[in-house]
């Protein structure tokens, strides 16, 4: 009990510091939804409508790409229901889409990315004024990854505008990964840590990896929207190596199918025979972790960012829209975020 308050009254500590009294932030509660089907529990549309959480960054699909093969449109989503709240549509490209991609590829595929997009909207009755690329770019596909930007934004007319997601380290790093040519920028502070290692404690969020990266915020030149985890997610290792991952799974959900045990040197778990879970297979000496965030520790994070950002106006965007995600906080917690 006294190492866990001595350990939160650091993180407190830590980020205090550097945070200036400012005035306080006009905040936007919005929230991602990441999923194939488009079809929430009227319960947490309910939820999200009393919080007053009005727009939805919702993932319409994928662009892959593997060797040379053309970059095309993977996992699109399919809508049983539409959605009531205002939409940003939000297109996930993997780095290795632009390796090797001529310019004229480039422009290709930023005219069939944005014909899609349309597409779908159409096709479902949804109008929209903002579209969100998400990119985890680096040095090497930059140059890229902007081109693909602005050709997008070539084509959009002048009330829609064209917004980028953000990895810590490209704003600790911002002169070498570049400044994209959007509107404004949304800082994931989420899967922060090396998850391919069994031993990294919470590769899903941790304060003191953020607080590595933050201090940088106040020189970054565009407006930044925050994006916060609220799920959970478990990882399995098998021979040091990661075997697998499942998001929205909890110790109480897993331990229902498998035996577990506590390891005592960590905060892992030891798989004591084999056994199945949502048809996977598991073996025994499989190490599990599991990771959530915690609510005191998110909320001194958030505090900490928001005080780092220079624009007065901004999206706080949850991560993401699924029952048990929503379900983490009560309202009171998800308003105290808001705030």
């Amino acid at each position: 009990m006294i190492s866990r308050l001595f350990a939160f009254l650091l993180l407190f500590f830590i980020f205090s510091c550097g945070q200036k009294d400012q005035v306080t932030k006009n905040v936007t509660g919005a929230i991602y939804h990441w999923k194939s089907i488009y079809n929430p529990e009227a319960k947490d549309l309910k939820k999200l409508d009393d919080l007053q959480i009005c727009k939805q960054y919702i993932r319409f699909f994928d662009i892959d790409r593997k060797g040379t093969e053309p970059a095309s449109p993977k996992s699109v989503i399919r809508f049983r229901t539409l959605p009531l709240a205002e939409v940003i549509p939000v297109v996930y490209i993997t780095n290795r889409t632009f390796q090797g991609l001529s310019e004229t590829e480039i422009d290709t595929l930023a005219t069939r990315t944005l014909t899609k997009i349309r597409s779908i909207a159409d096709e479902n009755e949804i109008s929209f004024n903002s579209i969100q690329l998400d990119c985890d770019w680096s040095k090497s596909t930059q140059k890229a990854y902007f081109r693909l930007l602005r050709k997008i934004e070539e084509q959009l007319d002048n009330a829609t505008e064209l917004t980028s997601t953000l990895r810590l380290h490209q704003v600790k790093f911002m002169e070498q990964t570049g400044i994209p040519p959007a509107s404004r920028v949304s800082l994931m502070l989420y899967n922060v840590g090396d998850w391919t290692n069994p031993l990294t404690p919470n590769s899903l969020f941790d304060p003191k990896i953020i607080d590595q990266y933050i201090y940088r915020i106040p020189e970054y030149p565009l407006p930044i929207d925050i994006a916060l985890p609220i799920y959970q997610q478990t990882l399995v290792y098998r021979n040091n190596k990661l075997f697998t991952f499942m998001k929205s799974q909890s110790y109480e959900d897993v331990s229902k199918a498998l035996r577990l045990k506590k390891i005592e040197t960590s905060r892992n778990y030891v798989c004591l025979e084999n056994g199945e879970f949502l048809n996977k297979s598991f073996r025994k000496g499989d190490i599990f972790r599991f990771e959530s965030v915690d609510y005191e520790q998110l909320k001194l994070v958030n505090k900490a960012v928001k005080s780092r950002i220079q624009n007065q106006n901004t999206d706080l965007i949850f991560y993401h829209l699924d029952q048990n995600a929503v379900s983490q906080f009560s309202k009171k917690e998800f308003r105290r975020l808001l705030q």
